[in-house]
């Protein structure tokens, strides 16, 4: 599937969950193309099409030189039972969401300038008592995008605007169930005027904690409301669907995605024992995929260097700690260019956030310890090789007990794959990474001796050191300056 395959499929499924929720009711007015474009961060053309979906399907009535309204009716209690069947998902959102966003805000909120704090003032003076409710949550959701943008990573944008979407419940009036957005004027203000106050004081910390405050607030209003509405619900059917809200995917297509995959399995040893990989007949029957698809899955692995494919044999592993990184590549393509950069986003977001998410950590499996050690064993003494580092994320992912958590930080590792590239890169530009094998090792001894308490600093310390290792490495070999504002975005 393409990435705009992806991105359609996205678009259509939150607007139609929307609708079917009640966010968009029968006969009001749609969203222009050009507000959808801002709301969701997708392109015009993205939009066009997916409303010529909608008008299709009869979810709106689009007519020319008109705007569109909604078209779909679906009764109240109907609603209440498509935002009930949610209940759970919304508050493991909530929760995992207030370990990893307010980090992000507070680190954005280091790196504003004169100019955003301007910004944020204007917002906090256009609260008045005449505001619609929405108009509140919208001064919210743009002060929150705003303070996101220093930090010059569009990973992080898309989060923020893709967890509105997801988090954003409407309100459906039934008798005994109260409104958990209710505000006031004088709230809203009393909120803005705290949190600019603090960023302007550079109190980081105490914002990051008033976020994070905001966060647990609203996942316990939000979760007591749809227990309300949950009695409105009986007898009426439930369609329970998965929907990955997080779209980091769409920056990744479906081979890259298999074919980081594989280097799961290579990496959790599934292969340790077999020839070959699997061939491409068998990656076709595995996971459904054409036979174009299973090609681009080996020929991927074979230029980042993880696989070697032997003309009528079959394709070998050659992923042994350190890759020796055989194919011709030119650094300076715009499609690498672009999968370097996000992996540069990718792996920021994993640094900044690391020790906030491993705080929710309280159980660990017996043997995670002593596997990752054995396995650590046929790794560089330094430990800076994409063996090492796949076994680190691998574990913190698997010991995250939030489901969003989990979708976000496993399509973040996705994105990681494109790392891989700088195996091309002379050893010359690398730093000493001589103090990665101590902080991969105290990750290890904390999972040995089952100390949850000290994996949030020793997994922040060890994917730090990595992020500050490849930002070296691109600071003495910058094949394109925007590396550098995403490795400093202070600068």
């Amino acid at each position: 599937m393409s990435q705009n395959q992806q991105l359609y499929q996205y678009l259509y499924q939150t607007i139609t969950s929307q609708i079917y929720n009640g966010t968009f009711i029968y006969g009001q007015e749609f969203p222009s193309q050009h507000e959808i474009c801002l709301q969701y961060n997708v392109g015009i053309t993205t939009v066009r099409k997916v409303m010529k979906i909608l008008a299709e399907e009869g979810f709106i009535h689009t007519a020319q030189g008109q705007p569109s309204v909604v078209a779909y009716r679906i009764s109240r209690e109907n609603q209440a039972a498509f935002l009930v069947q949610s209940r759970d998902e919304i508050a493991d959102a909530y929760q995992g969401l207030g370990l990893l966003m307010p980090v992000l805000y507070r680190e954005g909120a280091k790196r504003c300038n004169a100019s955003d704090l301007r910004y944020f003032e204007h917002i906090l003076n256009s609260v008045s008592e005449q505001m619609e409710l929405k108009e509140h949550y919208r001064l919210a959701n743009a002060f929150f995008t705003e303070i996101l943008r220093p930090l010059k990573n569009k990973l992080i944008i898309d989060l923020e605007l893709d967890s509105e979407n997801y988090l954003h419940v409407p309100y459906l009036s039934f008798p005994g169930v109260d409104n958990p957005f209710a505000t006031t004027a004088v709230r809203t203000e009393t909120w803005f005027k705290n949190a600019v106050y603090q960023i302007e004081q550079k109190q980081f910390d105490d914002f990051c904690d008033g976020a994070s405050e905001l966060y647990y607030a609203s996942g316990q209003r939000v979760d007591s409301y749809l227990y309300a509405l949950d009695k409105y619900t009986e007898g009426t059917p439930k369609k329970k669907e998965e929907f990955r809200w997080f779209r980091a995917k769409v920056h990744s297509e479906l081979y890259a995605r298999l074919a980081m995959t594989i280097v799961r399995r290579i990496i959790a040893g599934e292969f340790d024992n077999e020839p070959y990989l699997p061939s491409i007949p068998k990656l076709m029957e595995e996971y459904k995929i054409t036979k174009n698809t299973a090609r681009r899955v080996i020929n991927l692995l074979n230029a980042l260097g993880i696989a070697r494919t032997i003309d009528k044999k079959g394709s070998v592993i050659t992923l042994k700690g350190d890759i020796a990184f055989k194919s011709e590549l030119n650094l300076m393509e715009p499609i690498i260019q672009e999968r370097l950069s996000l992996f540069l986003d990718a792996l920021q977001i994993v640094a900044l956030t690391a020790h906030s998410c491993a705080s929710s950590i309280t159980f660990i499996p017996d043997n995670l310890g002593s596997s990752m050690e054995k396995r650590l064993r046929t790794a560089s003494d330094s430990r800076m090789c994409p063996l090492s580092f796949q076994l680190l994320i691998n574990a913190f992912i698997q010991l995250l007990p939030y489901h969003s958590l989990k979708n976000i930080f496993r399509q973040l590792d996705d994105l990681l794959i494109w790392g891989h590239y700088m195996q091309a890169i002379d050893k010359s530009f690398y730093p000493d990474f001589s103090n990665m094998a101590p902080a991969m090792d105290a990750v290890v001894a904390a999972l040995k001796d089952q100390r949850s308490d000290a994996l949030p600093d020793a997994f922040r310390n060890a994917f730090s050191l990595v992020y500050q290792n490849v930002c070296g490495v691109f600071s003495k070999y910058p094949i394109n300056p925007t590396f550098l504002l995403c490795c400093f975005p202070d600068k």
